[in-house]
């Protein structure tokens, strides 16, 4: 069956490639106002944090709703405060009342419908689309970010140019809306109760679920390490391409800008050949593979055309391990616990993105940007083989599907 038969899929995805976009251009909006109205560094750093630390705070809680009740309904309820958000700072930008506490607190209350919202997307995709073609699904989810990432940002500064911050704004509200209306127009089912009774005291009908999973089930502990340690070591990339270009490859401008889009170029192929690799039992050990040494070869040459077409590869493995792994997140994990482990899974890559780029700077420091590329390089190696286990662990019946079949068997034999 093909992924366009999946409507309801298609609407609430069609959505996310709208409101995305208004992600970005709503970044660019509030940084760029709180860089020119404050000129303070301070304030564009506690605006980011703002927009960060509330998806981290919020996650056990987040989930925990998206597991209870109605994914759908969270969907538009978030949808409905982003639009809320989005709006109140585009008429205080309109007249001129827009100030660094209302920003601040709008930012927190969008991050954290955020919060809500996408482990709620995530976790619906089982729902709504059969196994054959989630890998198709997630990639298309992960081809919306990394166009969304490119297409956000130069609308954003190209409005702002244009008409002021104020009509970014008004954008971003808008696509909210156009989420909302989608989202309204779908039908998004929720799962039956957990199938795994999990632990005697009950922890596992808790907020905190998806810690309790991870502790006793290695395949899917491993499968976050990974997730983890790749959004780690891959954060620090886009800053050390700076130094690369600026330094050893002695480019401008313009060769800059190329470099940097290499590794986005190179995620675009890779979502697009995910879904035909997907069932590949090594596909995604091969993808880590392939980026940890896209990324640590990539300061080893001399030739700025080499490294670009090394980091190149490092996306097609970032694109591909990104289509797999929520694929396997959504087929190992009972649907009725993934809201709280795709929550989970959420906060641990929002930690984890802060986290690299702190070590950035001394990494710089020491090694210089092509140590820096070898040492994220080496770090990618190591977490992928770390996570091993979890990356080729089996595709062929899910985890939870398991256990549904050996408690019919118990219950079966000990009718009879």
């Amino acid at each position: 069956m093909s992924i366009r038969s999946h409507r309801d899929f298609l609407r609430v995805w069609a959505g996310q490639v709208v409101s995305t976009v208004g992600d970005g251009v709503h970044r660019i909006a509030v940084l760029w106002w709180a860089r020119q109205a404050t000129g303070s560094n301070t304030v564009v750093v506690l605006v980011a944090l703002a927009t960060t630390l509330p998806l981290i705070a919020a996650a056990p809680l987040a989930g925990w709703l998206v597991d209870r009740v109605s994914r759908r309904r969270l969907m538009v309820l978030s949808d409905g405060v982003r639009v809320l958000t989005s709006g109140l700072l585009a008429v205080l930008a309109v007249t001129d009342a827009l100030s660094t506490g209302a920003v601040l607190a709008c930012a927190v209350v969008a991050a954290a419908a955020s919060a809500v919202f996408q482990p709620a997307y995530m976790a619906s995709i089982t729902m709504l689309v059969p196994a054959d073609d989630r890998p198709t699904a997630n990639s298309m989810v992960g081809l919306n970010d990394a166009l969304g990432g490119i297409v956000g940002p130069a609308l954003g500064g190209l409005l702002i140019g244009l008409w002021g911050t104020s009509s970014a704004l008004w954008f971003d509200a808008g696509t909210f809306v156009v989420s909302l209306l989608l989202v309204i127009a779908s039908r998004v089912p929720m799962p039956a109760t957990a199938t795994d009774g999990g632990h005697d005291d009950g922890t596992d009908d808790g907020v905190f679920a998806g810690v309790h999973l991870l502790r006793r089930d290695r395949n899917i502990r491993d499968l976050v390490v990974v997730a983890m340690g790749l959004n780690m070591f891959v954060a620090p990339v886009p800053v050390i391409i700076v130094a690369l270009a600026a330094g050893p490859f002695g480019l401008g401008g313009t060769g800059y800008g190329l470099l940097e889009a290499s590794i986005p170029a190179g995620m675009v192929i890779g979502f697009l050949i995910g879904p035909r690799v997907a069932r590949i039992r090594p596909a995604t050990l091969v993808a880590l593979v392939v980026t940890s040494l896209g990324v640590a070869l990539a300061g080893a040459t001399t030739l700025a055309l080499v490294g670009g077409l090394t980091f190149l590869a490092a996306g097609v493995g970032v694109g591909v391990a990104n289509t797999i792994l929520p694929t396997r997140f959504q087929e190992d994990i009972d649907p009725a616990l993934q809201g709280r482990v795709f929550a989970l899974l959420g906060a641990l890559m929002q930690i984890g993105r802060p986290v690299g780029l702190v070590l950035t700077a001394p990494l710089l420091a020491m090694v210089g940007p092509r140590g820096g590329l070898a040492v994220c390089g080496v770090c990618m190696l190591a977490v992928a083989w770390f996570g091993r286990s979890g990356v080729l662990g089996p595709v062929v019946e899910p985890h939870y599907s398991r256990r549904v079949r050996e408690a019919q068997t118990t219950s079966t034999g000990s009718a009879t």
